[in-house]
């Protein structure tokens, strides 16, 4: 407990002596002024606006993880894949034997995996299998910002993490969204298992987009350099299918992408706001930016999941006090065998219309400290189907009360709060 006291303590200090506030956006400028048509917001923000098709959607990780060998066994020329914590295991032999056999092949696969995997706290730790073998089969193996003694001299610049979620094939199919490509996300059974979810689309603007950042990021991370113009995209793939409007926001570490981008969506809103979100540390711009959208006559639910990792529970119990100020209808979800499976899931659906997906966790250090990845979809029928599997989850709630936070805000669960708001 000492160590946790301390290391929040340094992490807390070190962030917020930095004088940086990327969470300001969310209640001042543009994002919040009403007479700013949202398009103009999203450019302000240079945010841009691509077409995608309505999306195949994975509830279930067994299902994406079929759906990711399909994928890289049926690439002819390259295969991105970027995933937060990423690392083998029995159940996820023949994923990784597949990679490394198209890379074998000639097929090139860039692979980015967060510094951070070693260290996975979750179930997977027990089966982790380090993926460093790809790289002995020609995989562009990139580890983002690993933790390490030498690297202790830029503690600020350690705290920046790669969240991000996606993969790219022959610029055809691209998903998003927020599994990891381990074994409690994609290879468990049972409880092990996390509920989440992934989206695949058709869509060349998106892909185009993508591919853009990537190549730029990748640059100005390793010596492996590559050409933008390696990555070619298929502009006829998904041209008969119909698409919607979107918005693509590729979030940087102290970027106030992320701040604009919701802030701007939840000044739009005039009916209702349905959210899940992970990880809920939120700093007083967040509190302010739904407070506010409450005050309004918007009708806003907000479910945390539970959480049978005791630290992250603990902080989030602690932080419910401060969620409660933003008098909406806060729930939380309740210890079941179905709830044993953490729900890793991030969303938002505004108004029936807009839904929000991606990498990108309501809290400070995703708007602050990470690079990550949200979309939001213009789509009145992909937003019903999304609020219908919301309605399910929240019904399954409870709503928090007073007493329970009262009862919560204990000093000895402060640490794991100020850790969960650096760390989160």
């Amino acid at each position: 407990m000492k160590r946790l006291v301390l290391l929040a303590v340094v992490g807390m200090v070190l962030l917020f002596s930095s004088g940086c506030n990327s969470t300001k956006y969310l209640v001042k400028g543009p994002s919040v002024d009403t007479s700013i048509p949202f398009a103009e917001k999203m450019e302000h923000f240079d945010i841009p606006k691509v077409e995608v098709t309505y999306p195949t959607i994975y509830f279930d990780g067994h299902l994406w993880r079929d759906r990711v060998a399909e994928l890289v066994a049926s690439a002819k020329d390259y295969v991105i894949i970027s995933s937060f914590l990423a690392s083998s295991s029995e159940d996820l032999e023949y994923l990784y034997n597949l990679i490394a056999e198209k890379a074998k092949s000639g097929v090139r696969i860039y692979f980015v995996v967060d510094g951070t995997g070693a260290f996975d706290m979750t179930e997977t730790r027990f089966h982790l299998i380090p993926l460093k073998f790809l790289r002995d089969s020609g995989v562009h193996l990139l580890e983002y910002n690993p933790l390490s003694v030498s690297r202790m001299v830029g503690v600020t610049k350690l705290m920046f993490r790669d969240h991000r979620k996606f993969l790219i094939v022959d610029g055809k199919n691209l998903a998003l969204g927020g599994m990891n490509l381990n074994y409690i996300s994609i290879g468990a059974d049972g409880d092990d298992l996390q509920r989440d979810t992934m989206y695949e689309f058709s869509s060349p603007q998106l892909c185009t987009v993508m591919l853009d950042g990537f190549v730029s990021w990748w640059n100005e991370q390793t010596w492996d350099t590559v050409k933008r113009e390696d990555f070619s995209v298929d502009y006829d793939f998904g041209k008969g299918e119909e698409h919607y409007t979107a918005w693509f926001v590729d979030q940087y570490p102290l970027s106030n992408k992320l701040a604009g981008f919701y802030g701007s969506l939840l000044t739009e809103a005039k009916s209702s706001v349905k959210t899940l979100p992970f990880l809920p540390f939120f700093d007083q711009n967040l509190l302010s930016v739904f407070r506010q959208t409450g005050k309004r006559g918007v009708d806003v639910q907000m479910m945390i999941p539970f959480d049978s990792r005791v630290s992250n529970r603990k902080g989030i119990e602690y932080m419910t006090k401060d969620l409660l100020s933003m008098q909406i209808d806060l729930r939380m979800e309740q210890e079941s065998k179905t709830s044993q499976q953490l729900l890793h899931e991030k969303l938002m659906i505004i108004d029936s219309r807009y839904v929000v997906i991606g990498s990108t966790n309501l809290n400070y250090r995703s708007f602050t400290l990470a690079f990550e990845m949200s979309l939001v979809i213009d789509c009145p029928s992909f937003a019903m189907e999304m609020e219908k599997h919301f309605d399910k989850i929240f019904g399954d709630s409870l709503p928090v009360t007073v007493e329970q936070a009262d009862k919560w805000r204990s000093f000895e669960s402060w640490p794991r709060y100020a850790f969960g708001i650096i760390g989160g």
